[in-house]
C-alpha cells in the first residue's frame, strides 16, 4: 500500500516573498501529523498545496503515489484525499443532505452512510437547510460530514476546530482518532494545542515558511 502523503522539498513563493520554504513530510497510515505555528507561518500554504489547490513553486507531493497538481494523477489523488478547509465551502443551492449525496456520488460510494454522519455530527435536525441558514459551527460540521461520508486514505484539516463547540471538538477528536485505526493518515493544523492531545503523533513548527521544530507530540 502507497504511504498516504510523501512531500519533498515543496515549496511556494510569491516573487521575492517565499511563503513556503523547502518542506519534507511524510505522513503513514494511521498516523497523525499536526502543523502548529502563528498565523501566517506557513502552515496553510502547505495544506493548500498538499491538497492540489496551490501550484508548488518547486518541489513535489505525492498522495499515495499520485501527484495532485499533473493529471490523470490528479484524479487519483483527489480521490485518495478529504480535505476540510479553514473556512467552509459549500454550495448556495445546495441542503447539507444533499452535500453529502454529492460528495457520496462523485466518488461512486455505494450505499453511503448519509444519514448516520448527520445523526452523529448533529446535523440531522438541520439535514434540509441552505448554508446561509447555518450558524459558522454547522456549516463546519457539514464540511466535516463531506470529508467523513466518503473513504479517504489521507484527511487534511486545516484549523478544524474553528466555529466548533467543545462537546464537537470532542467528538471530532474521537472520529479522527477512528480514522487513524482504520489505517488513514491524517494532516491537520491547529492553534489548540491542548485539542490535539491524544490524536497527533508528530508535529513540525512552521515560522515564516520554514520548519523550526519537529518531533513527536508531547505527551
Amino acid at each position: 500500500m502507497s504511504v498516504p502523503l510523501v512531500t519533498s522539498g515543496l515549496c511556494r513563493s510569491y516573487g521575492p516573498l517565499v511563503a513556503l520554504q523547502p518542506f519534507d513530510l511524510e505522513v503513514g497510515g494511521g498516523e497523525c501529523v499536526a502543523l502548529v505555528g502563528a498565523n501566517g507561518s506557513g502552515k496553510s500554504t502547505a495544506v493548500r498545496a498538499i491538497s492540489g489547490l496551490l501550484e508548488p513553486s518547486a518541489g513535489t507531493v505525492r498522495v499515495c503515489g499520485h501527484d495532485p497538481h499533473r493529471e490523470p494523477d490528479g484524479e487519483r489523488a483527489r480521490a485518495a484525499l478529504a480535505l476540510v478547509p479553514d473556512a467552509p465551502v459549500l454550495y448556495d443551492d445546495l441542503t447539507v443532505r444533499q452535500h453529502l449525496e454529492l460528495v457520496a456520488l462523485a466518488h461512486h460510494v455505494a450505499d453511503p452512510p448519509v444519514d448516520a454522519w448527520l445523526d452523529r455530527l448533529g446535523l440531522a435536525a438541520r439535514a434540509e437547510f441552505l448554508p446561509r441558514e447555518l450558524s459558522r459551527g454547522m456549516r463546519q460540521k457539514t464540511m466535516l460530514a463531506c470529508a467523513l461520508v466518503r473513504p479517504a486514505a489521507l484527511l487534511v484539516l486545516d484549523e478544524p476546530v474553528v466555529g466548533l463547540d467543545p462537546p464537537s471538538q470532542d467528538l471530532l477528536r474521537t472520529v479522527l482518532a477512528e480514522r487513524k485505526r482504520a489505517g488513514a493518515g491524517v494532516l491537520l493544523t491547529t492553534h489548540q494545542l491542548a485539542w490535539a492531545d491524544g490524536l497527533a503523533d508528530r508535529y513540525l513548527r512552521l515560522d515564516e515558511g520554514a520548519v523550526v521544530e519537529a518531533g513527536p507530540w508531547p505527551r
